[in-house]
């Protein structure tokens, strides 16, 4: 039995994958012990996973609801330059309290975020094997390949390379905060600087929950890149109450901003105006931190609006998903065979917009150029040009071949000391 330390962000897009991995091991007779914040802490014992908090001067219970409201209100730039200052602000707090706190759980393994770009400088530090996990797109660089944040179409030519190029050396520019305070951590460990974010990444093995099939073309994965596909498990689900009597057979488009940015409410009166032009029911999931349905008016019969939906028996019946193009929500759609609209927000949502639009499962529209009449020519063309449903009819295919927890099972159990 080996002792497995999980260490990831705490947003749920980040906490259930890694939670639906960590069950696998313990399945597999391994011991994970789950280091978050505090607000974490329910869900994580909810899961039968051991949980251990850290940064409890920063982040006392309750503090995450402000934080979440705030990302949820933000696009754009804004979006990422409040990204890393909360990693600051996280990874100044690790390095005070997870030295003790990670040595005291004699760890034999450290499996943590990719995003967590702190954490092999933790495991260099107690000479602990690192693992990297990968629960959001991933973003290992490569000249072929845009960089997350640019809604970026794939193009290979000289002069798509040089425009890559460029935009890497914006992103490593953004970054320098937190490449400053890790090697700043570094050199008080003795440990040698990183050149670039991209140096934390494991060595070992870098475990991704996407499928290879969404990703752009690469040339330069390393042998330990692992793309196992979509994390979950059975105890994931929750009973959300929903009208089912309400469906009543017509085509069905499900909308969703995903748990994040889900406060722009233009976002969602473009969603309501165009969706109800069309012979069809729409279900609107206005998610945590969500505006009050209540509050917005004139919304036509053949569209309903709530709070949590539970949106995987919903999918399964949809036609066409409306979607911030979060990860999560993505691998749902083609799970269920399921073409989208992609309208990005935010974070790493326009590199998954261009993916999905690369493997023609998709329509992607810009942020700055939602509106109703936007969303609609894009509603009508997914809708009546077959590629669109074929294209996610032969991801599911795909996605059914996969063993994603007992493949990252394997590879975890290969690297243990």
């Amino acid at each position: 039995m080996a002792r497995i330390g999980i260490l990831t962000l705490y947003a749920t897009g980040h906490l259930f994958p890694s939670l639906a991995l960590a069950r696998a091991l313990e399945q597999h007779g391994h011991q994970p012990i789950f280091f978050n914040l505090l607000d974490t802490e329910g869900v994580i014992e909810a899961a039968g996973i051991h949980f251990v908090p850290y940064a409890t001067q920063e982040y006392p219970l309750g503090s995450l609801k402000e934080i979440m409201e705030k990302i949820a209100a933000l696009s754009g730039q804004p979006a990422f330059a409040y990204y890393v200052e909360r990693m600051m602000t996280l990874f100044r707090a690790g390095f005070r309290d997870l030295p003790e706190t990670l040595r005291r759980e004699s760890l034999d393994l450290l499996i943590a975020d990719q995003v967590y770009f702190a954490a092999d400088t933790l495991a260099m530090h107690l000479e602990v094997p690192f693992v990297s996990l990968a629960n959001a797109l991933l973003i290992n660089r490569e000249d072929m390949i845009p960089p997350p944040a640019m809604l970026w179409p794939y193009d290979d030519s000289p002069a798509g390379q040089e425009r890559n190029c460029k935009g890497w050396a914006g992103v490593d520019q953004a970054l320098v905060p937190l490449l400053e305070l890790i090697n700043g951590q570094r050199a008080t460990w003795k440990l040698p600087p990183y050149r670039n974010i991209e140096e934390s990444f494991s060595s070992l093995a870098q475990i991704v929950q996407q499928p290879s099939f969404l990703d752009l073309p690469r040339r330069q994965a390393p042998s330990t890149l692992h793309m196992v596909g979509p994390l979950r498990d059975d105890n994931e689900s929750v009973d959300i109450p929903f009208e089912w009597d309400w469906l009543d057979g017509r085509p069905l488009i499900f909308a969703s901003c995903g748990t994040l940015q889900n406060r722009l409410r233009f976002v969602f009166e473009a969603m309501i105006e165009a969706c109800g032009l069309f012979n069809a029911q729409t279900v609107i999931a206005l998610g945590s931190n969500a505006l009050d349905p209540d509050s917005f008016h004139n919304v036509p019969p053949n569209v309903k609006l709530a709070t949590f939906v539970p949106q995987r028996e919903l999918l399964r019946r949809t036609t066409l998903c409306i979607t911030h193009a979060g990860l999560n929500t993505t691998l749902d759609c083609l799970e269920f065979g399921v073409p989208m609209v992609a309208v990005p927000i935010a974070s790493e949502q326009p590199g998954i917009a261009m993916r999905i639009a690369h493997l023609g499962v998709g329509k992607v529209i810009p942020l700055t150029e939602l509106n109703k009449t936007t969303l609609e020519a894009a509603i009508e063309e997914v809708l009546s040009h077959p590629s669109y449903g074929s294209a996610a009819k032969s991801a599911a295919t795909k996605m059914s071949t996969l063993y994603p927890i007992a493949h990252a099972v394997k590879i975890i159990e290969a690297v243990l000391p």
